[in-house]
């Protein structure tokens, strides 16, 4: 190891950093809990006996069972919580990503 030279240099990262579309996510995430609702749903419609529903029908406002209103609440519901989360993940991340990534 006596012939070895250590050479030191800066380089630049030409990774660009990392940056998550704020309507991208939280459309994405009120597409997922939309589907999961409806899912879930059409579960409970099946298998009522086997109780998966009542989460939805405990934290969501205004659902009373299987019928057209509660579904229909229930995604909308879906779409604006799923939405706000995405939303809020996005702008969160890409903030402390620019701040201290």
């Amino acid at each position: 190891m006596a012939n070895t030279i250590l050479h030191v240099h800066s380089v630049k990262s030409s990774v660009t950093p990392a940056h998550v579309s704020v309507p991208v996510l939280g459309a994405t995430l009120a597409v997922f809990a939309s589907i999961s609702f409806l899912l879930c749903m059409l579960l409970g419609f099946a298998a009522p006996e086997w109780g998966l529903h009542r989460p939805w029908l405990q934290f969501y406002l205004g659902l009373t069972g299987f019928d057209l209103r509660s579904v229909a609440l229930g995604l909308l519901q879906s779409v604006i919580f799923g939405g706000y989360a995405g939303a809020s993940i996005a702008a969160i991340f890409n903030f402390i990503n620019r701040r201290f990534g």
